[in-house]
């Protein structure tokens, strides 16, 4: 007995089958590939917007920079300006002030340093063997006619100091003299003092026109 049978459809199912299955890798391919090029366009338009925000912080970078450098030649250039203008207008000398300082200090009182801080004004400290006497000092330095105006900043006891009755050496007093003495402090007092230039000026032709009258 023969028995047919018909596979035709069966293949034909079959060849559905893979149809279906290659249009599916291939959509998934086709929708990946997408992904992949969209993903490198985002990233790509990133950096793109990193180089450029770079650049452009670079050139305001570099912008402020040659502003400051201008800023600090300009002000250097004017600094210098001022410095000539003030030798020109204030041509007082440092000696003639120190001598008229330390004319009013008392016999133990010394100057220890002396700095211009500006235009017509110095600070300097001194050494006095009694808060009295830095006081007394202050007051001589606001009767003084070249002075506008004086004030005391600080006053200090120094210790390591001795009685000046000790025998004292480069080195400090002699240990048998210090034995059964004690410590005498002394002081340091700063000072801010305003000069009257026009006044030191006028006293300063003066003696130079003294000094050439007395040679002649």
């Amino acid at each position: 007995m023969l028995v047919e049978i018909n596979l035709l459809p069966q293949k034909e199912a079959k060849n559905k089958s893979l149809l279906l299955l290659a249009i599916v890798a291939s959509a998934i391919l086709l929708i990946g590939g997408l992904f992949v090029y969209l993903l490198n366009r985002s990233y790509e338009n990133n950096l793109a917007s990193l180089e450029e925000q770079i650049a452009t912080t670079e050139q305001l970078v570099a912008t402020e920079q040659q502003k400051i450098n201008n800023y600090e030649a300009s002000s250097s250039l004017s600094e210098l300006e001022n410095t000539v203008q003030w030798a020109s207008d204030y041509p007082l000398k440092t000696v003639p002030v120190l001598e008229k300082m330390t004319s009013l200090l008392p016999e133990r009182g010394f100057i220890q340093s002396f700095t211009y801080e500006e235009i017509g004004t110095v600070k300097f400290s001194v050494q006095f063997e009694t808060s009295r006497e830095a006081a007394f000092y202050l007051n001589s330095l606001l009767e003084a006619k070249w002075v506008m105006e004086a004030k005391l900043n600080n006053l200090d006891a120094v210790t390591g100091f001795y009685d000046r009755t000790f025998g004292e050496s480069d080195d400090g007093p002699d240990e048998s003299d210090l034995k059964n003495e004690k410590y005498i402090p002394r002081y340091l007092a700063e000072y801010e003092v305003g000069l009257d230039i026009d006044t030191l000026k006028d006293e300063e032709s003066m003696n130079s026109s003294e000094e050439q009258g007395g040679g002649e």
